[in-house]
């Protein structure tokens, strides 16, 4: 089969995906997406690098800037916009062929489900895997100095990436190569200080309470964390992390025992092969990335998701194709002398294939699905509390709102978003959780917020069922708010002093 053939047949469900949706209908669903499109928006209008959705629109200096950047070219007309985000993946399966030129790696990638949610919105995990992918095959190319530029476009896209140049530097020393360590370092040091730079001169003055969130992850990382607390932080994450690898190879909801293990099984298998890789041709440079990588994601106070070890999908999908081949070349050496316990390894070794290419494929052509669908059935009730925002309410009234940057882009009012700090959810502080919530309230003034807009899918990605509703429920019945206007699924109340 040709690698067109194959890439078109890893794009269906991404092709689907972009059937069904019909653009980006849950634009800010991870709320990340919602403030890249923001602050695309703010380029496209000529405004710069700005947080569009908070009250004064300070400059955004969390983010790096190259992703907004990309997404200003498209971001002020859907169709465009949709196509920005999903075109990123057909590049990586290219250079995926480029690097690799293998189409099982192609297929697995383009039939997981992280591909295909994040190649339908405004996520940069797919562009920034692209810049990462790219680096490290002009680097095993030995096009050190493209590399270099590779791995800054990476940076400026990711933070954590900052990992790909300390490795490839290191590479290069280990192989040593001193001269082309220093070039390589003297290439990406421009970028790190020229963005380095501009987040420090555009820092907002005086940042304190839920500005931090949007403005500075080292200020996260400073109220956050604590000696007392980095114990409980790493298990926490360590464990995390390898769920999560486990994860980004086999969908599962981490409830089952055996699709608990059956992903570990499948890293284990994927680790094995990129030892088996090592042992055969030696330290390369990707491999070499994912540890300092991963020690950031370990010590960094946010639990490291699926969606944080996707830029290392490819990595993985290497090891464990890799393993895979390995197992099919034992099993033909030992089939004329042990027919029977081939038979079984092979028959246990197909089934444990077939399973992670069913669930997998099942998950990639429903799950997005769910999410756009979802946001769909919303909106006409959406429409109407947006519709009575800019009816009822000044051009310069704030809110309090779980999803800030589509109030910002269907109202044109500014918000301040539900971002509670993540030490409470390490220690389970249920109580520090609560206090958190009803302060957010009871702060409005302080913060010039007159409305509070509650809708059906606030703080579902934090709480579970029982604790979310409580602090809802809290919400729309506190008497220091008063309901101005409520549908059948959102609720916008006034805060009374």
């Amino acid at each position: 089969m040709s690698k067109l053939a194959i890439t078109l047949l890893a794009l269906l469900p991404s092709f689907w995906m972009l059937w069904h949706c019909g653009g980006t209908p849950h634009l800010g669903y991870f709320h990340d997406d919602g403030i890249y499109a923001g602050t695309a928006a703010s380029v496209a209008e000529g405004r710069g690098l700005r947080v569009e959705s908070l009250p004064g629109e300070p400059w955004q200096v969390k983010y790096p800037p190259l992703f907004p950047l990309y997404l200003a070219l498209g971001v002020k007309w859907e169709p465009a916009l949709t196509f920005l985000v999903w075109v990123l993946l057909p590049v990586l399966m290219f250079l995926l062929w480029r690097w690799r030129g293998d189409p099982w790696m192609v297929l697995l990638l383009g039939w997981n489900v992280y591909s295909v949610i994040f190649a339908s919105t405004a996520l940069s995990e797919i562009f920034a895997t692209v810049w990462l992918v790219a680096s490290i095959h002009l680097l095993e190319k030995d096009r050190f100095r493209a590399s270099a530029v590779c791995a800054a476009m990476a940076y400026l896209v990711r933070s954590a990436l900052i990992a790909l140049p300390a490795a490839a530097v290191l590479w290069l020393l280990w192989r040593r190569r001193f001269r082309d360590a220093l070039i390589y370092s003297a290439i990406f040091a421009p970028f790190f200080v020229a963005w380095s730079y501009f987040a420090a001169s555009h820092m907002m003055p005086n940042l304190k309470g839920p500005w931090v969130y949007y403005i500075s992850y080292p200020q996260i990382f400073r109220e956050s964390m604590s000696w007392e607390l980095l114990p409980t932080v790493l298990s926490t994450n360590f464990q995390s992390l390898i769920a999560s690898l486990g994860g980004v190879l086999f969908f599962n909801s981490g409830d089952s025992f055996l699709d608990v293990n059956f992903a570990r099984i499948l890293l284990f298998a994927s680790i094995s092969g990129l030892v088996r890789e090592f042992r055969r041709h030696g330290l390369a440079p990707y491999p070499l990335m994912a540890i300092p990588y991963l020690v950031l994601l370990v010590v960094w106070n946010f639990v490291p998701t699926e969606r944080f070890l996707f830029p290392l999908l490819p990595l993985l999908l290497a090891g464990l194709v890799t393993e895979l081949r390995h197992i099919y070349a034992m099993l033909q050496s030992t089939w004329e002398k042990q027919r029977g316990a081939t038979i079984v390894i092979g028959a246990l070794v197909a089934a444990g294939a077939f399973w992670m290419v069913e669930r997998n494929s099942l998950a990639a052509w429903r799950s997005p699905i769910a999410i756009a669908r979802n946001y769909r059935e919303l909106a006409a009730d959406r429409d109407l509390a947006y519709q009575w925002i800019i009816a009822n309410t000044s051009p310069d009234a704030n809110f309090l709102a779980a999803e800030d940057p589509a109030l910002r882009r269907h109202t044109g009012r500014h918000a301040i978003g539900i971002h509670c700090p993540a030490r409470y959810f390490y220690t389970n502080d249920m109580k520090g959780i609560y206090a958190y919530h009803d302060s957010l309230i009871r702060n409005m003034s302080a913060e010039n917020l007159s409305y509070v807009l509650i809708g059906p899918n606030d703080l579902a990605q934090d709480l579970n069922g029982s604790d979310r509703e409580k602090i809802l429920s809290d919400w729309k019945t506190r008497p220091d708010l008063e309901t101005v206007y409520e549908n059948s699924r959102f609720q916008i109340r006034r805060r009374l002093n």
